[in-house]
Formats: C-alpha cells, sequence, structure tokens
C-alpha cells in the first residue's frame, strides 16, 4: 500500500479520540474543510498551525507525518 494510499495518522488519531472533524478544527482555530484536507493529504499545516497540531495531538502527530522524508519519497 502507497503512502498515499493509506490512511493518514491526523485521521487515525482523531477517530481513535473519537472525534469530529468540527471538533478538531476548532481546537486549532481552523476550519472543517481545511482539516479534511489535512487529512486527505490536499494541504499541509502551515508554520502557525503545525504547532497546534501537535500540542492537540499530544505530539503523536508531528510535521513528519506532513513532509516526509526525502528517503521516504524516493
Amino acid at each position: 500500500m502507497t503512502r498515499e494510499a493509506s490512511e493518514h495518522p491526523l485521521r487515525k488519531w482523531r477517530k481513535a479520540k473519537g472525534l469530529t472533524l468540527q471538533q478538531c478544527a476548532e481546537a486549532v482555530g481552523t476550519s472543517r474543510m481545511v482539516w479534511s484536507d489535512w487529512e486527505r493529504r490536499r494541504r499541509r499545516p502551515n508554520g502557525h498551525f503545525m504547532p497546534k497540531v501537535r500540542e492537540l495531538t499530544a505530539g503523536v502527530v508531528s510535521a513528519d507525518d506532513f513532509f516526509p522524508s526525502l528517503n521516504e519519497a524516493a
């Protein structure tokens, strides 16, 4: 299974916590649509939101989950 086809760690975390897209989006100060795009790999949190995502998820989801290393991309 390719990285794109697997469930994003952000989505896995949210589902494991039983949270809605709206709840998570509000917790970091963005919209439900933007949060959904992060989970679907359509967008990446910028420098303003990434620390908030990391804090909300207690470090379970980090920038590495959105910006894979060059070794993984090869």
